[in-house]
């Protein structure tokens, strides 16, 4: 039986981590809430005590709250990424102009600059040919699953590669959702405490400066990892780049995608 693994293509972890991870939260929070009463208190125990049932919601809700998770679109945590490393990455040359910060997804201008920097000139000939003409806005994300389409129905290991790339990024995007609520959830029950009892929890305090930490740790690298993702869906065209070269639909129609 082949498990599915947290970077594999279409891996079920992708969701059902960041689940998992809201429903242990879910059940912290409920249990240490000061109005919680004593049955459900016992309700949590029981049921966390319980192998049996502890898989079962792990199953059942874990899975659920990772696919709600999952709806969320990645363009939040890349904006918030983009504007954080706008403030805080430095330039490693002075005319550097920063399009891999700046750029939208799925980066098209940031690939032809990095055609142009880094890659043969090979590589930079087909971007111009194939992804250049596409940098109006509203055709981007279009394109961009287009080609991953057209990729997986010619080349198997590339596609697996692209897809690892993908399920790595929504990942990464899924623990940003949950770590975000788990904070909010975390700082409700600091909170209550305090108030209804003027009781600090400096347990809490910790687990709070963890998630802090680790959602900055996404916003100063997720831009990054998406980068990645996008860098190789167009190696996997390079590769295959007689599929897109072949025809003229590629070349010279322009409006092959709806806007």
């Amino acid at each position: 039986m082949n498990v599915p693994t947290i970077g594999g293509a279409r891996g079920i972890f992708e969701i059902f981590v960041p689940g998992i991870f809201i429903l242990l939260n879910l059940g912290m929070v409920v249990y240490l809430l000061p109005f919680t009463d004593n049955e459900t208190k016992n309700l949590i125990v029981n049921v966390a005590a319980s192998p049996v049932y502890s898989l079962v919601m792990a199953i059942s809700f874990g899975y659920l709250l990772g696919v709600l998770l999952r709806l969320l679109r990645t363009d939040l945590p890349d904006k918030l990424s983009s504007s954080w490393l706008k403030i805080f990455a430095r330039k490693e040359h002075k005319h550097e102009t920063r399009l891999w910060a700046i750029d939208n997804f799925p980066y098209i201008g940031w690939i032809g600059e990095t055609c142009k920097l880094y890659l043969p000139p090979e590589a930079h000939s087909f971007y111009n040919k194939t992804w250049g003409s596409r940098r109006l806005e509203k055709q981007n994300k279009q394109f961009f699953n287009f080609v991953k389409i057209i990729i997986s129905t010619s080349d198997e290991k590339a596609a697996a590669e692209i897809y690892a790339a993908e399920s790595l990024t929504r990942y990464i995007s899924g623990m940003f959702y949950a770590l975000l609520f788990a904070f909010l959830l975390v700082t409700t029950t600091v909170i209550s405490n305090y108030v209804a009892s003027d009781r600090i929890l400096s347990g809490l305090i910790f687990i709070l400066i963890g998630y802090l930490f680790a959602l900055v740790e996404i916003l100063a690298h997720f831009r990054f990892i998406r980068i990645k993702e996008v860098e190789t869906v167009f190696a996997a065209s390079y590769k295959n780049k007689s599929i897109f070269e072949g025809t003229t639909t590629w070349t010279e129609n322009k409006n092959i995608l709806p806007s």
